[in-house]
């Protein structure tokens, strides 16, 4: 058990979340670039802004605690709109843009808000579906902003995102503290996404943790690639970089490599929060060298575990420091990290951030692992979520009595505290007894030449219990067994890969998690 001193009470208090990552407020830097399009926001004018649209929530009578839907991509209209909504005393709600009706739904049951911010490509979605019955005001992000005519949603006002920023600004700041913040969607990796309550000061909490081992100044340029709407984008890119006062730039979607590689030597980006398929991506980007990433001084990957293969091509072409970090949305973004300046075990995600404690438990037990030894990691500190949202007024709890939250996932610590992931308890894979890491496979598959991606599942089988099945991507012709005898020379006879199939992709989410309920119905 690790557990750094560290007061959060005297460090956030009952503050409210946007009123710590801007601070006093001073400075006017810019604060986001939008490529490719190079617009560009300056902090005052963010803050200016941000302040104009509380004021407009309060003046059409938002209640304290209550949702605002921001259904956009990374943009300086997400920003506004997310610390608005805080100053205000709202609970910021960010849903995917790409979306369908289906796949909001259920926040929307559950949260029920009267205020969204959309684009008027959402706007157009949301007209005639009855789960939006609930909106009665509606920022709309460019053209669009008049009274819509279907009949589900006539009594919506529809307001010009522009007309609403001629408001006055508003001064007030509403309290935080235990107040809930925000509803953050967890992955959906394993299931149907659930809304995870996290309050101000589960989030500013975890902003100083970080802060601690790995921090930003005013200089950096940050890349932040996930989307603001993730945990990780939120918290590691968003929060952190306004809270620094340094420059963020933001890509447009669909990611692509050359345009992370074009911002990087446009923008001279310092600092890159990305995710393992971008990784990827990049290890075999041909003709990197074209690009001048001089200014790239780390990559830091989160949301998936990075193969140790792929971190090590990105670091030597190029030339900046590959490491990463491990939390979950009910975490409240991060709980482990590297500290700057430290070497890091390969493949490690660093040491427990100040004032988190981690256990390595037996699964079967219950009880601690000897030293050394791999076990299911818990962690508990003042990042942890209170729970997740079953209903308008149901808020099921996601750790045990204690305050402990079982994340699922395998690991164990070295003798300095850096903690390396082994696997995940629901994943391993169980034959003839044996417990088979998919993830060690995986990263062995990743080390072929012609694989350029892989996950391998347990497959029911009445004589064994369970097989190692492998999905790759392969990036030449190759015969699967061929892959498979790659892996064999490389594992016990007990971790062999059974049986092999090659698609045109993994599926896999935002974030970068592999979405195994996509893959083949023979599970």
């Amino acid at each position: 058990m690790t557990a750094a001193g560290w007061n959060v009470d005297a460090a956030v208090g009952q503050r409210n979340l946007a009123d710590i990552v801007w601070g006093t407020g001073q400075g006017d830097g810019v604060a986001l670039i939008e490529h490719p399009t190079g617009r560009t926001h300056r902090y005052q004018d963010l803050l200016l802004d941000s302040r104009r649209f509380a004021a407009a929530l309060l003046r059409r009578g938002l209640r304290p605690g209550e949702s605002v839907a921001i259904i956009c991509d990374n943009s300086g209209e997400f920003i506004v709109s997310y610390y608005g909504t805080l100053w205000a005393g709202g609970v910021v709600l960010p849903l995917e843009p790409l979306g369908s009706g289906n796949e909001w739904h259920t926040a929307l049951e559950h949260s029920r808000p009267r205020f969204a911010v959309v684009t008027a490509a959402v706007w157009q979605k949301l007209e005639g579906q009855a789960f939006a019955d609930s909106f009665q005001h509606v920022f709309v992000i460019g053209e669009g902003g008049t009274r819509s005519a279907s009949p589900t949603v006539e009594a919506v006002e529809a307001a010009d995102w522009d007309q609403m920023l001629g408001a006055e600004p508003a001064t007030a700041v509403a309290e935080g503290g235990g107040r809930t913040a925000v509803l953050a969607a967890s992955s959906g990796s394993s299931g149907t996404p659930k809304q995870i309550v996290l309050t101000h000061r589960n989030l500013a909490a975890n902003i100083l943790q970080v802060d601690h081992v790995h921090r930003l100044t005013a200089d950096d340029v940050v890349l932040g690639i996930t989307p603001f709407r993730h945990l990780y984008g939120m918290q590691i890119s968003m929060n952190r970089t306004v809270h620094a006062r340094g420059t963020l730039v933001s890509l447009a979607t669909p990611f692509s490599a050359e345009n992370l590689l074009d911002a990087v030597q446009r923008h001279r980006v310092t600092v890159a929060y990305v995710v393992p398929s971008v990784l990827a991506e990049l290890a075999r980007f041909p003709d990197i060298e074209r690009y001048d990433t001089s200014s790239l001084r780390m990559l830091h990957s989160g949301g998936a575990p990075l193969p140790l293969a792929i971190a090590e091509t990105c670091a030597r072409v190029l030339g900046a420091e590959v490491v990463q970090s491990y939390g979950m949305t009910e975490a409240g973004g991060c709980t482990h990290a590297p500290p700057d300046g430290s070497p890091s075990p390969p493949g490690s995600i660093g040491v427990p951030i100040p004032g988190t404690q981690t256990r390595f438990v037996d699964p079967d037990t219950g009880l601690d692992v000897g030293n050394g030894a791999a076990g299911e990691i818990w962690i508990r500190g003042p990042q942890i979520s209170p729970g997740c949202l079953q209903g308008p007024d149901s808020v099921v709890p996601v750790v045990d009595a204690d305050g402990w939250l079982h994340t699922g996932d395998i690991g164990r610590s070295d003798a300095r505290g850096y903690v390396t992931i082994t696997g995940r308890c629901k994943q391993l894979i169980k034959y003839k007894g044996h417990q088979v890491a998919p993830a060690e496979l995986e990263a062995i598959l990743l080390g072929h030449p012609d694989v350029s991606d892989a996950v391998v599942v347990g497959v029911p089988d009445e004589a064994v219990g369970e097989i190692p099945k492998a999905y790759v991507v392969l990036s030449a012709p190759v015969p699967l067994d061929e892959v498979s005898a790659y892996v064999a020379e490389r594992v016990a006879p007990y971790k062999k890969i059974r049986r092999i199939e090659a698609v045109p992709s993994i599926p896999r989410s935002p974030m970068g998690k592999v979405l195994r309920g996509a893959l083949g119905s023979d599970r």
